[in-house]
């Protein structure tokens, strides 16, 4: 296979444990979220107060006994961009801790690491699961939350266990720990920033869910195939992607620095595109996570500039997220090529690689010119350059722009 240089949250070295390590404090801030935010809000109801006092009980002897599954449970999509939503200020506690509440309950239940009964009274609407959810309309009244197992009091007064109850099995496995999923929790998903989309409504797009399932297998075996080093890390940077519908001529994609978990990405008849889009979003995925930790440029927002892929201006971020997307792209498309793929046969393939390499130029020279990085943020560009350069020197087309200079 073609020798690529490693590059810092795109295609790691062997034994690097950069991803494993970021995961795991985001997963820690989103504890330590939970544990401290203040509870004597005025817009708190006392029933939810006292729930969360319960949970915070069960939780600190949780931790004691088994952290590492306890951070396994906050890491779920449904858990986490509720949390660092409350972390951003862009839910209420309320908001945030109704929803984050039953779900938690019932995972600590189910692995078996609630040691004493307690009872969460609060209205409850959806209760997701590792592989199966519930959503209550009208919403359930509570929660009896014994160590044998969860009853749900509907609001009909009648309890009855969560097993026993109407649940729906919204995750679709694909491959290297991603599911399709039917089901979208982020209280994000409508908010927009690119002036071309209008949201992330959830829609299979009058398509089979197999249909999304089989192409979307095909697009992470082409992946897994061109950038093994890549896709070992990706159960560590995203586990589910919701379908956002089909459009002939077009395909869209979006993430949110909320929800590390979820990519949103519509249908696509090209493989290729789906594979790229995957990627895409995967390398966001990463950099938002490490952007809760670092804010590796130090003008990341507050410096704006033009941008080669979006029609808007554009933070320095935006470009650095654009860069760190398409830079381990360009590195599948020369991978695919030196395999002689059969992707890379594909007559529109020699054109979207050339424009891949000079976007992410003109990318990287925006950054080499205007970005004041950290220390990791210094280490993420001259990575990404250096890779840059590589995939420069192989690509067979003379009009490739020569790369930027290095990163002072």
């Amino acid at each position: 296979m073609l020798a690529l240089p490693p590059a810092l949250l795109t295609l790691p070295a062997p034994g690097d444990r950069t991803m494993a390590t970021i995961q795991r404090k985001l997963r820690l801030l989103a504890l330590r979220r939970l544990l401290s935010q203040d509870l004597g809000a005025p817009s708190l109801p006392p029933g939810l107060a006292q729930s969360i006092t319960a949970l915070r009980r069960v939780l600190v002897a949780a931790v004691r006994r088994n952290k590492a599954a306890v951070l396994d449970l906050l890491g779920g999509p449904d858990l986490l961009t509720w949390l660092l939503c409350l972390e951003a200020g862009l839910r209420t506690p309320r908001q945030s801790l109704a929803e984050v509440g039953p779900t938690l309950l019932a995972g600590l239940a189910s692995a078996g690491l609630v040691a004493e009964p307690i009872t969460w009274e609060h209205p409850v609407a959806p209760i997701i699961g590792s592989d199966r959810a519930w959503v209550f309309d009208p919403p359930a009244a509570a929660l009896a939350v014994l160590p044998a197992g969860v009853e749900v009091q509907l609001h009909d007064g009648r309890r009855v266990p969560l097993p026993e109850l109407a649940c729906s099995r919204p995750f679709h496995p694909l491959a290297l720990g991603l599911t399709l999923s039917t089901l979208d929790t982020n209280p994000l998903a409508m908010v927009e920033a690119h002036p071309d989309k209008q949201g992330n409504a959830l829609s299979l797009g009058e398509h089979p869910v197999q249909t999304w399932v089989d192409a979307l297998r095909a697009a992470l075996e082409a992946v897994q195939t061109g950038l093994p080093e890549w896709a070992a890390e990706l159960p560590l940077s995203l586990s589910r992607l919701v379908p956002v519908g089909w459009q002939p001529q077009r395909h869209l994609s979006a993430s949110y620095r909320e929800a590390p978990g979820l990519a949103y990405l519509s249908l696509h008849d090209r493989t290729l595109t789906l594979a790229e889009a995957i990627v895409h979003e995967t390398q966001h995925s990463r950099l938002n996570s490490l952007c809760w930790l670092d804010c590796v440029l130090h003008n990341a927002w507050t410096e704006w500039t033009s941008s080669p892929v979006r029609p808007d201006l554009r933070p320095l971020m935006g470009v650095l997220l654009a860069a760190h997307a398409f830079v381990p792209v360009a590195a599948l498309h020369a991978r695919l090529a030196e395999m002689d793929h059969p992707l890379s046969q594909r007559p529109e393939f020699p054109h979207r690689r050339a424009e891949v390499l000079a976007t992410n130029t003109t990318s990287l020279r925006t950054l080499a010119e205007r970005a004041r990085p950290t220390a990791i943020g210094r280490r993420l560009l001259t990575d990404l350059l250096a890779l840059h350069d590589t995939l420069l020197a192989l690509a067979p087309c003379a009009t490739i722009p020569t790369s930027p200079e290095p990163v002072p």
